[in-house]
């Protein structure tokens, strides 16, 4: 009796092995002006049987996920690539991916990142208010990271607030300066900043903002 009961709970956990994941949660190190980074998890299907992936749900849409093929036979390796766009996020990134499966399964799978700040930027909301007589206002951009990032270009959105961007101190400082033409009333403005790009990757955008009333 003891035998069969022992058979019968092998059997049971056989049936129910499946994918077999060597990690479910994945740290990535990104630097200040990586626009994308991936997330690598690797599988086993430990199964009696193929398995198929057949629906992988992503927290945010900034995660684009990956496979080489869906279904998998019984012994084989695989990988789920979860390609993470970096563009407008900065601090402590934690986003979760959940992997379905043919036998029923439901995987949880976690990605971690902490994405540094580029540049500080001051001001983020530039203003020209009522009364304000100013031809130009300038943007102040700090790196306050330890190594250089150069920046490249500087474009405004609005042809009455035209934008020069002026290098202070290469890969650390840089200010942008907003000359408000005659004939900016109550206009807004982007002002958009690249920075030099890394191999393989491209340029990151700065961005401020520019209201001349």
């Amino acid at each position: 009796m003891k035998l069969i009961t022992t058979l019968c709970l092998l059997a049971c956990c056989a049936s129910r092995a499946g994918l077999e994941w060597k990690e479910k949660e994945v740290a990535m190190e990104v630097l200040p002006t990586q626009v994308f980074t991936e997330a690598v998890f690797r599988f086993t299907n430990a199964g009696p049987q193929p398995i198929t992936i057949g629906d992988v749900r992503v927290g945010c849409g900034c995660l684009a996920p990956r496979l080489a093929k869906r279904t998998y036979a019984v012994g084989e390796d695989g990988e789920l690539v979860i390609r993470f766009d970096l563009r407008n996020r900065t601090g402590q990134q934690k986003k979760q991916v959940v992997v379905k499966t043919s036998d029923g399964a439901e995987t949880k799978l976690t990605t971690l990142a902490d994405i540094p700040k580029a540049y500080d930027i001051a001001p983020i909301m530039m203003k020209w208010v009522d009364g304000n007589t100013a031809e130009s206002k300038t943007a102040k951009l700090v790196n306050p990271n330890k190594i250089p990032i150069k920046l490249v270009s500087a474009n405004s959105s609005h042809k009455d607030l035209p934008v020069v961007l002026k290098t202070i101190r290469e890969g650390f400082e840089y200010e942008v300066v907003v000359t408000r033409a005659p004939t900016a009333r109550n206009a807004r403005a982007v002002v958009r900043i690249e920075t030099e790009k890394l191999d393989g990757q491209e340029s990151k955008t700065l961005k401020f903002y520019v209201h001349a009333q």
